[in-house]
């Protein structure tokens, strides 16, 4: 799964499309103690989203 991804969290098939949190992980399971990954994942993307966006 992660070779569909940039280093920035951003599709490589979908430029502009960015995944977090448990985006990541369709097999993980669920219920709110991945709170960290979430926010980690999704701080990482928002990043890549800016840089991205700051190109155009």
């Amino acid at each position: 799964m992660f070779e569909a991804l940039n280093e920035q969290l951003m599709l490589n098939q979908l430029p502009g499309t960015f995944i977090a949190g448990e985006m990541l992980d369709w097999e993980a399971p669920t219920g709110g103690y991945l709170l960290t990954a979430c926010f980690a994942s999704g701080y990482v993307a928002g990043q890549g989203a800016q840089a991205w966006l700051s190109q155009r």
